[in-house]
């Protein structure tokens, strides 16, 4: 967090599979945490973390594995999400599409104003959309539900083609 190379960042996500020790406050970055507790243990396995002069509001989300918030910025107001995916858990998939699908219209709907769309997430799927000519043939398609709902909300892939992540 103490990084110079994003300081000029307005979110950061964090995604992964572990338990959050250390670094819980922060001068300069607001910390968002899941607002649903996982099952047994408290794994954060999705956090936002905002620069502290940005207005962000958290959104409250029916899941232990997203963390969303409302950002204000002077000429925009957009909607970030940080997602996390089980690998092998279709279910765990649809679920989650279910979710952002809803804050989406939920808030696109509201009619104030356009609001952007930002998720970040590392749903444990594989694709050549995103992982190039080196996805082995057997993996290709565990995405197809992740895919069609770029489609329905004209969203894309930020990184290009082939980047690791």
């Amino acid at each position: 967090m103490n990084d110079d190379k994003i300081r000029d960042y307005g979110v950061v996500a964090t995604i992964e599979n572990a338990m959050v020790t250390s670094l819980m406050e922060h001068s300069y970055w607001t910390k968002m945490i899941p607002t649903e507790r996982y099952d047994g243990r408290w794994l954060i396995r999705s956090m936002l973390w905002v620069r502290s002069d940005i207005e962000a509001e958290q959104i409250p989300v029916e899941s232990s594995d997203l963390t969303a918030a409302i950002l204000r910025l002077p000429d925009q107001v957009v909607l970030v999400v940080s997602v996390y995916v089980e690998g092998n858990n279709e279910e765990a998939l649809i679920s989650t599409i279910r979710l952002l699908r809803s804050l989406v219209v939920d808030y696109q709907g509201r009619g104030e104003i356009w609001i952007d769309v930002l998720i970040m997430g590392d749903f444990n799927r594989h694709d050549q959309l995103w992982g190039g000519d080196h996805i082995s043939p057997i993996r290709q398609g565990e995405a197809d539900a992740l895919i069609d709902y770029m489609g329905e909300h004209s969203l894309h892939s930020l990184l290009p083609r082939g980047t690791k992540t």
